[in-house]
């Protein structure tokens, strides 16, 4: 079955790829330009291209990568890297010698297109014709998809309806739409003109169709009356649940067991998450701890209200700076120095997603271990003083009290939320000083003050 990851990672994708696309200016830029948006059969771009316009035209010969975006995108030419498409509808009838990443409301592969490697696609309707190519997999999401071309690998999908009766060379996994719904469901999108007409939602597999792998499908009901031509390999169906059938198991498992075993397991993962993050701070950062817990007892409101900020502007921040490093990228890509612009996006993204990760620990965990110890600290010194010294016990102690607040309905929200505003505060609150250290005190003559 198609793992909803790969779903959410091609859309991830297709959307930063539009967004950069919005960037882009009206006309091609590279080492050879065409205002009117189209490369002439016979013009060779030697670089990387980049277009957007009402209608772009491919004619002729890209030898870098192509970047687009347009009511209508044509390629008839040949592309030589890949090619970054963003259109209402996008028609293929040339060579693409890298992958494509589409986006639009439809997509057609002509009898005569190539993609000699991959093909990612979001939107309403895909459809290669016979006699097109497409060298190793095809991955796409969207309502429908026809496939009556060649794809030499693997099929990966998530659509309401897809017919195949070309060939594929390897595996089909796809998630499919119920056929009954199909009958009676109204057209879900407004089509634009020249896109193809919706068909019924379902699996079916022509007789003229070649699988030279497994077939697996999911779905609401099986749908082997729709399978034609069997593959080479198995047959797997795996059925989705509806919402009927969830509500009805969820009703029977709302029994009183089964409430308080989930509500004790969810409770103990908590603290046993909670104990071992902190735990590990204990062992490699006990200083900075005390630092940051005394900070908190010392000033509680201010690093409420620093952590707020802290908060807001990392988070925020954090997408200003992805935006500064795709245009960037962009920018430096449009110079013609390709594999400079692939190091930084990498390198760039990369070292984001890694500081975006620290401070998401800092946020979800770490600030409400250091209250956990503030607290638990605080009551082991009032029910037994012999122990006060023993800050694991201590750590675990207020664990066990932050978890049983913050269960309590709406109390336990604004528990958790002030816990996390206060944690998250008093750590910049001390990292501030360390690097920016107080200025020493001035008198009035301008001299500054000395301890003699």
């Amino acid at each position: 079955m198609l793992k909803l990851q790969k779903i959410c990672l091609l859309s991830a994708l297709l959307i930063l790829m539009f967004i950069g696309s919005l960037c882009l200016p009206s006309r091609a830029l590279a080492v050879e330009t065409d205002p009117d948006g189209q490369v002439e059969k016979g013009q060779v771009i030697d670089d990387d291209l980049f277009l957007s316009g009402e209608r772009v035209v491919v004619d002729g010969v890209v030898k870098g990568d192509f970047y687009a975006t347009a009511n209508t995108i044509i390629i008839n030419g040949v592309v030589h890297g890949s090619a970054f498409l963003a259109a209402q509808t996008i028609k293929v009838n040339g060579t693409v010698k890298g992958s494509l990443y589409g986006a639009s409301q439809s997509i057609e592969l002509g009898e005569e297109a190539q993609i000699e490697r991959n093909l990612f696609y979001a939107g309403f309707a895909l459809q290669t014709m016979p006699g097109s190519q497409i060298g190793k997999d095809a991955l796409f999401t969207g309502y429908q998809a026809v496939l009556d071309g060649t794809i030499q690998r693997d099929v990966r999908a998530s659509v309401g309806a897809l017919e195949i009766s070309g060939e594929i060379g390897r595996n089909v996994e796809v998630t499919v739409g119920d056929p009954e719904e199909g009958q009676t469901r109204p057209m879900p999108f407004y089509t634009a003109p020249g896109a193809p007409a919706m068909i019924p939602s379902g699996l079916r597999i022509k007789e003229t169709a070649k699988i030279g792998g497994t077939l697996r499908y999911s779905s609401v009901k099986e749908q082997s009356q729709g399978i034609q031509s069997k593959p080479q390999g198995e047959v797997i169906f795996t059925p989705i649940e509806t919402k009927d059938r969830q509500t009805k198991r969820g009703i029977e498992r709302e029994s009183l067991p089964y409430v308080a075993g989930k509500y004790v397991l969810n409770r103990v993962q908590e603290i046993v998450t909670l104990f071992l993050i902190g735990l590990l701070g204990v062992w490699l950062l006990p200083q900075h701890l005390q630092g940051w817990k005394d900070r908190i007892k010392s000033e509680p409101l201010a690093s409420g209200l620093n952590g707020l900020l802290t908060i807001v502007v990392g988070y925020v921040g954090a997408g200003l700076i992805a935006l500064v490093l795709l245009a960037v990228g962009i920018f430096i890509g449009v110079l013609t120095l390709g594999g400079l612009s692939r190091a930084v996006l990498g390198i760039g993204f990369s070292s984001l997603g890694l500081a975006l990760a620290v401070f998401t620990l800092v946020v979800t965990y770490v600030s409400k271990i250091l209250v956990s110890l503030w607290v638990g600290e605080w009551t082991v010194r009032r029910i037994a003083p012999q122990a006060a010294n023993k800050i694991l016990l201590s750590l675990l102690v207020g664990i066990l009290i932050y978890v049983f607040v913050r269960s309590i309905p709406i109390l336990g929200w604004v528990v958790g939320l002030v816990a996390t505003l206060v944690g998250v505060g008093a750590i910049y609150l001390v990292l501030r000083e360390r690097i920016l250290p107080p200025q020493k005190p001035v008198s009035n003559s301008g001299v500054v003050a000395s301890g003699v």
